[in-house]
């Protein structure tokens, strides 16, 4: 009994290390082909590119051994309308692609060779262009509420027809005012501004030209003085009255106590207390009205800009080609005292003048006594003196103002401008948009825009 037992617990032990899992697809005990797959896991023991695990190809043969043969064929889409982009609701798989099929699913109408995502969208109630939208690429339209024939940018509505009060352009600039939109002042079919295109600050009163060079003006005489309803330029207001050049190159004066101005053709004018000054077309200046103080007594030569003082006991200044400086009239304080250098603008205050030379710096000369010549520092693009103040629009669009500040004609809002003007104690600025915005005193309505 002691011998025989553990012999036959060392045979029975050896016999189950040799037993074989039938279920054991990795032997390669019998691997015929040399793929590491025997027969029966491998289905044709024959050919080494077919085993389980190995890659289904379009060749009629089970390659992966898993009971199907080229189950992984590409899926063809038909084409019926042949516009290049197949149905993805009619789809079959096969090695080779059927007739009138393709491999794209991306068509939204295989009936129509029309509708496709390459189509352009057109406005017909259906999704052209397969994108889940229809009629999305319509027109946009845009509010003309003024009914000036420009529409409102802000108001765009894409649709295939026109709604009521609308129309394709967005480019006005103020749709709740029909004298302001875009213009185009060389004629050359680009719009050169959009809004008001001057604006001319004087003593309680302001006048501007519209879109359309017309005039216009509000405050204490706005409504007993009306502007000549022709088309304008270069418009200057003074204290009681204002002037500007019409079509004809001819001076128009209007308002309290305006005086006649010269004859002729001219290319600018400035208006004082009591007379008008203008440079003609062949660059002489040439003056009208009272000479109290010697102001009209104006110098000989060429000109290309000028300016006056628009309360009494006045005085101007015209700058050359060369731009250098030259002043006449009433002198207090220095102010007719033409400095040095060159210059590209140059404005009058009541004892103090200030330019802006050729690198865009102010310069002022005269009276100080309300720092009307003491400017900032910086470079502008703008300036323009009233009384004892002055304002000058920077190369950013930002107005800064200096010299005496009485009611907050030197406080003015934080905007981008284009140009600004000085009254007796407000002023007045073009904004970006081409409206007009104004500060300081408001007493007869000088400050409220129409």
């Amino acid at each position: 009994m002691r011998s025989s037992f553990p012999f036959a617990f060392l045979v029975l032990l050896g016999a189950c290390g040799d037993l074989v899992d039938s279920a054991d697809t990795s032997s390669t005990e019998g691997d015929q082909d040399g793929d590491g797959v025997a027969a029966p896991a491998d289905c044709d023991d024959a050919d080494a590119t077919v085993h389980p695990g190995a890659t289904e190809a379009c060749d009629a043969v089970d390659n992966d051994c898993d009971g199907e043969t080229d189950e992984d064929a590409p899926t063809w889409y038909a084409d019926i309308d042949g516009d290049g982009f197949g149905d993805p609701d009619a789809a079959q798989a096969a090695c080779d692609a059927p007739s009138d099929t393709i491999a794209d699913r991306t068509d939204c109408d295989d009936d129509d060779a029309a509708v496709n995502p390459d189509a352009a969208e057109v406005c017909d109630a259906a999704d052209n262009d397969c994108d889940g939208a229809t009629d999305e690429d319509g027109t946009s339209w845009h509010a003309d509420v003024d009914g000036d024939g420009y529409g409102d940018p802000g108001s765009a509505q894409v649709a295939c027809e026109a709604p009521a009060g609308t129309l394709e352009d967005g480019t006005d600039c103020d749709d709740a005012r029909a004298w302001l939109h875009p213009y185009d002042v060389d004629g050359d079919g680009t719009a050169d501004g959009c809004g008001y295109r001057e604006v001319a600050a004087g003593g309680y009163w302001t006048c501007a030209l519209d879109s359309d060079a017309l005039g216009m003006c509000w405050g204490r005489y706005g409504d007993d003085y009306l502007p000549p309803a022709t088309a304008l330029s270069n418009l200057v207001s003074g204290y009681g009255y204002a002037c500007a050049i019409d079509q004809s190159l001819a001076i128009q004066c209007w308002g309290n106590g305006a005086r006649v101005p010269p004859a002729g053709s001219f290319n600018d004018v400035s208006t004082g207390d009591g007379y008008t000054c203008g440079i003609d077309t062949a660059g002489s200046i040439q003056c009208a009205g009272d000479t109290i103080l010697g102001e009209t007594d104006a110098p000989s030569g060429r000109f290309v800009a000028i300016a006056s003082w628009k309360g009494s006991y006045g005085h101007s200044c015209a700058i050359d080609p060369d731009g250098a400086v030259d002043c006449w009239g009433y002198d207090n304080a220095g102010q007719t005292a033409s400095p040095e250098g060159s210059f590209m603008a140059v404005s009058t205050g009541a004892a103090a003048n200030c330019g802006l030379d050729g690198g865009g710096a102010i310069r002022c000369w005269g009276d100080n006594s309300w720092g009307e010549t003491s400017p900032p520092a910086g470079t502008f693009v703008a300036l323009d003196m009233s009384g004892n103040f002055a304002c000058a629009v920077a190369t950013a669009g930002d107005i800064q103002c200096w010299g005496r500040d009485t009611v907050g004609q030197t406080v003015p809002p934080a905007a981008k401008f284009t140009a600004v003007s000085g009254g007796s104690e407000h002023s007045c600025g073009i904004d970006e948009r081409g409206g007009i915005q104004c500060w300081g005193s408001d007493l007869f309505g000088q400050s409220t825009v129409p």
